[in-house]
């Protein structure tokens, strides 16, 4: 933990202070005004900096701009219906281009990961299995496996970036399993009082995983920054 903390300290303090600015800020917002415009906001823009700074420092690794991008574009679908299950498969294309980078997969084979998606969904709902936890499930399980890689990454060769992706990935399940909560609560399957709860603790976990995982790059960071 302590290697992840020098690591942070040193990366350019603007956008260190940035990201504690934002952090802070949608946590004493959303406890005290739950779900107001501005707090969603300061939310957006914390993921869309995480973007930003992906393609800043590290130009060359496109597979983590593009999980970045669609990370972003699943953010954006969930804001304006955050129960959407075309935002959930937006979020299983952003786990492939991680798992792409994991695994020195070519972008390219995104065509045929989406056309298995595609078939375990429509066999999920063929067999009366509710068509959100089938792309739930889907999803899950990239993640699990990317959250994986990430360790035998980090076991197999320490470093900054591969410590970001482990405990990035770690956070981003954390994330997940919040978010689920908050959806079975939603649905009646829980407790109602589980749900506000689920909620705030997602986004405690959700932006800095994406901080974390937007300093995990294989590649070499860029000479200009």
């Amino acid at each position: 933990m302590q290697k992840l903390v020098d690591y942070l300290l040193s990366v350019d303090k603007s956008w260190l202070v940035t990201w504690i600015l934002i952090y802070i800020g949608f946590l004493m917002a959303d406890a005290v005004t739950p779900g107001a415009w501005y707090v969603t906001l300061l939310k957006y823009s914390g993921i869309f900096l995480c973007l930003v700074y992906g393609i800043q420092k590290y130009r060359k690794d496109i597979s983590l701009e593009l999980a970045l991008l669609f990370t972003l574009l699943a953010d954006t679908i969930l804001v304006i219906d955050s129960t959407s299950i075309i935002g959930v498969f937006v979020f299983c294309l952003a786990q492939f281009f991680h798992l792409a980078r994991f695994r020195n997969i070519p972008p390219a084979t995104l065509a045929p990961y989406i056309l298995v998606v595609i078939v375990i969904f429509f066999f999920g709902v063929q067999n009366g299995i509710i068509p959100m936890f089938t792309i739930a499930f889907i999803y899950g399980m990239t993640l699990i496996l990317n959250l994986i890689l990430a360790q035998k990454w980090h076991r197999q060769a320490p470093s900054a970036q591969s410590l970001c992706a482990a405990a990035g990935f770690s956070l981003f399940l954390c994330c997940d399993i919040c978010v689920a909560c908050s959806y079975l609560s939603l649905i009646g399957t829980l407790p109602p009082f589980i749900y506000p709860i689920a909620n705030y603790f997602s986004w405690f976990f959700y932006y800095p995983s994406q901080v974390l995982i937007s300093n995990s790059s294989k590649q070499l960071i860029s000479a200009s920054c």
